[in-house]
């Protein structure tokens, strides 16, 4: 099935130093606890004017008047540079200026809650009539306005919103309830600017890509804020109101929410939609936010600069059918992070971007960009937060360091290759990751790059709900229109008759059933023969020495450490053969070197059974990642895997349990304990666990320098299973198990197995070493930003010395320490001493 297509985007600016002053919550609530502070006072000699806005340079790369290329060439800090011929209108959208936004937000206006001057409204209709995008419906929604005095009591006496433009009050929004908290004033106003800048940031998506309104069947909103009642606090639905405005008229939608990381679900959920067939053309928005104006305003003028979030964000993008021309997002490169992957900053990268690109058999290095958070440094780096972007990159490096993908000199390159300077506001779910959407889109069409990887990040701790963070991340290419091809061999046939010998000297269902196993062998064509008595084991080895069997098959056999086999069964959902390995015996003593070899050994037993490219599945045990990881490496350096995907919806090469009972990779590596207690399970399940009557048996035994074909079964093993492995083992004969095992040995030696394996084991060791133990955990309510991924777990530990509990995690801007608000100037004092922030 055809990937869906990333078929335009839409990015708009709106200045509004007026809501910045009187909305921003950084500002209500100083002018709520301390009314008379300095910082309100030198607020208004910070606020930038429509001019400087419009020239700041990463707000002219926000909507594709000035490349990111050409932003990185201008020297840090922009707050003091000016492009020299600045545009309002751009290739991806606009800068709007907040008179017109005010008469914007009445046309949104459903409900009769927002009313204007009426000198106001007569100065500025006129250009909302000779702006491109506002429709004739459109303007047919400003209403003439009221008196200023009755505006004003409004405000002061009725609780509305005030809407100032400049120093001026032009307007007010009212509630729409007399007690419902949820459509208060306050509300409503936040909920009206974000849909405006959404159903704007929509009309230049329309007019950038081309598309008929008529056309767009669905609309996913993505923003930050909540719509409903008492009743429904958050019902939604701002995607369909949106729509309604923008004139989508046979379009439905529904409301995701995720905070920051809710755009990268979206465009997931978008992408999905389309392949499925459920949809043809679905756009996916969010508009600003008024809460988060000026939120860093004063750090900003505590260090006299501008105030730099006074402008409203918002962003489209449209995902359509594959055109064979457009940027496809590809779904079988998806990163996820899930309930179970931790907070840690190794582990949020690791779940977002090494281990998609792992199970899709790439490495760190052939992602052309990577857009994470893509917040302005000019704005983060005076609050303390670093450059955000960059210091995702450090971390993304660091792993493919760890992995061997990176020499850690190589460091400083990767970051300038492959990362991307921040130029979005920080407005929340806008910058992440998608801003360069738009620019990933251009230049897979120019042939300038081949992908990208976007990734999304939250903090979902902010809701109260959970401690966890969340993000998830998706995969942009070049057209490709190319279906996956199926590797699979047909199996190879048995033409001649091998010798195999039958030794089960203890079988719960006795002496008999061996022998009708035996005789069901022989029926199919094989020489097979029972080697009965108690020395039968010994007997079976002279046999195998002279060259008397060719093969056998056998119970209660111990084998050196080093060799383990590979069970074979047909799974019970849809009746697919699959390769367990392994099943019996050690293949090393290292839990994750012998998880690597059982893979190695199950390709082997594969291939010998003809399946001339088995896919390769991970169970998700422990020691699974770690094992995925040295098998990708492998495969990158000469030993060729081809990895299998969950059939889950989120895929992978780790495989759940539904993936076992499917069939979904022709050979399942797990741990020995593991795969013994699956064979019987799956062996046994249709006799309720007694005896075993489906599949092969535990298989032959597969070491580096075993030369032997020995296959086993249980005392549990009934006839079928029995005559099974006498068929398995006439395979190993004909299909050469021994010469294939010594060819796979080589080639994956060749490839560094060894090395990898002592790289994975001299990490284990250095983690086994005793660290500073943490003191009684306490509520973590609090984040330090700023600490260096490389040191973030050096200063956990730094403060544990102290007595002081904390944790490592990933926020929304990158890394972070996390702790109880009790404890935040000490350790802010501790970490400063010691270097780890400034």
């Amino acid at each position: 099935m055809n990937n869906s297509v990333l078929k335009g985007t839409g990015y708009v600016l709106v200045h509004v130093p007026g809501m910045l002053m009187h909305h921003g919550t950084t500002q209500t609530t100083e002018r709520s606890v301390n009314p008379d502070s300095d910082y309100l006072k030198e607020l208004p000699g910070h606020i930038r004017s429509y001019e400087d806005c419009l020239a700041y340079p990463p707000n002219q790369t926000y909507i594709g008047n000035l490349s990111i290329e050409a932003l990185s060439a201008i020297e840090e800090p922009w707050f003091d540079k000016k492009v020299e011929t600045p545009s309002r209108f751009g290739p991806f959208g606009e800068v709007m200026p907040e008179d017109e936004f005010a008469v914007l937000m009445q046309i949104c206006d459903a409900f009769d809650l927002v009313h204007l001057d009426r000198g106001f409204v007569r100065n500025v209709k006129p250009k909302l009539e000779a702006h491109p995008l506002i429709t004739a419906s459109m303007h047919a929604l400003i209403k003439e306005g009221q008196d200023s005095e009755l505006i004003r009591k409004q405000v002061e006496r009725e609780h509305a919103q005030p809407i100032i433009v400049g120093d001026q009050l032009v307007g007010y929004v009212k509630r729409a309830h007399d007690v419902d908290v949820n459509l208060s004033a306050h509300v409503i106003f936040e909920n009206l600017v974000s849909k405006a800048s959404e159903v704007l940031t929509i009309l230049h998506l329309l007019k950038q890509s081309g598309l008929d309104p008529a056309d767009v069947d669905y609309v996913i909103d993505c923003s930050e804020e909540a719509c409903g009642d008492m009743n429904q606090r958050g019902g939604g639905n701002f995607a369909k109101a949106a729509a309604e405005i923008a004139g989508l008229l046979n379009a439905t939608g529904s409301d995701t929410r995720a905070f920051c990381a809710g755009p990268a679900h979206a465009v997931v959920e978008a992408a999905s939609l389309v392949k499925s067939g459920a949809f043809k053309n679905v756009i996916v928005a969010g508009g600003g936010c008024t809460a988060k104006l000026g939120m860093n305003g004063k750090d900003h003028v505590r260090k006299g600069l501008p105030i730099l979030e006074d402008c409203l964000g918002g962003f489209a993008a449209l995902i359509s059918e594959n055109d064979g021309i457009n940027p496809e997002i590809n779904l079988d490169i998806i990163g996820r992070h899930t309930v179970g992957t931790g907070s840690s900053p190794q582990a949020v990268i690791e779940s977002l971007v090494t281990n998609p690109l792992t199970a899709a058999g790439m490495k760190i290095t052939d992602v052309d960009k990577y857009s994470p958070e893509m917040q302005n440094p000019d704005i983060t780096k005076p609050a303390g937060a670093g450059d955000v972007p960059e210091a995702n990159y450090k971390m993304i490096a660091a792993l493919g360091v760890k992995l061997g993908q990176l020499e850690r000199a190589e460091l400083p390159a990767f970051v300038k290759k492959h990362g991307l300077r921040g130029f979005a506001p920080t407005q929340g779910h806008i910058p992440s990751g998608v801003p360069y959407l738009g620019f990933a889109r251009e230049s897979m069409l120019a042939g300038r790059t081949e992908n990208a990887m976007i990734i999304g990040k939250g903090s979902l701790f902010l809701g109260r709900m959970t401690n966890q963070f969340d993000g998830i991340s998706f995969f942009m290419q070049k057209n490709t229109r190319k279906e996956s091809p199926s590797a699979v061999a047909a199996p190879a046939l048995i033409t001649d008759l091998p010798v195999i010998g039958v030794a089960v000297p203890d079988s719960e269902s006795g002496t008999e059933m061996i022998r009708s196993a035996v005789d069901s062998a022989r029926k199919k064509g094989y020489q097979a023969f029972l080697i009965e008595g108690d020395d039968c084991l010994d007997r079976m080895e002279e046999m195998l020495k002279s060259g008397e069997i060719d093969a056998a098959v056998a119970a209660h056999y111990a084998f050196p450490v080093g060799v383990a086999t590979v069970g074979r069964i047909q799974t019970p959902a849809l009746g697919r053969e699959m390769f367990l390995a392994t099943t019996t015996g050690t293949s090393a003593t290292d839990r994750t070197e012998a998880m690597v070899r059982n893979a190695i050994a199950g390709i082997i037993a594969a291939k010998t059974c003809g399946i001339a490219e088995p896919t390769v599945g991970i169970a998700n045990v422990e020691g699974g990642r770690q094992c995925g990881r040295i098998l990708q490496t492998l495969s990158e350096k000469g030993y060729s895997i081809r990895f299998a995907e969950s059939e889950r919806a989120d895929g992978g090469v780790l495989m759940r349990g539904n993936d076992l009972l499917r069939g979904s990779a022709d050979v399942m590596v797990m741990d020995t304990l593991t795969g013994n207690l699956m064979m019987k399970m799956l062996s046994a399940f249709t006799t309720g666990g007694g005896i075993e009557s489906v599949g092969y048996g535990y298989g032959p035994g597969i070491g580096e320098r075993y030369d032997k074909r020995i296959l086993i079964v249980s005392r549990a093993s009934g006839a079928a299973v029995i005559a099974n492995a006498v068929d398995y083992a006439a395979q190993t004969v004909k299909g050469d198990l021994l010469t294939i095992a010594r060819q796979e040995f080589i080639k994956a030696n060749k490839a560094g197995l060894q090395t990898l394996i002592d790289e994975v084991k001299q990490r284990s060791q250095k983690a086994a070493v005793p660290k500073t133990a943490a003191p009684p955990k306490e509520t973590c309510t609090e984040e330090i930003h700023g600490i260096e991924v490389t040191e973030l777990d050096e200063a956990v530990e730094a403060l544990w010395s102290e007595g002081i509990y904390a944790e490592s995690g990933m926020g929304c801007t990158g890394p972070v320490l996390m702790l109880n608000h009790a404890r935040i100037e000490q350790a802010t004092r501790i970490l400063r001493d010691q270097g780890y922030v400034r």
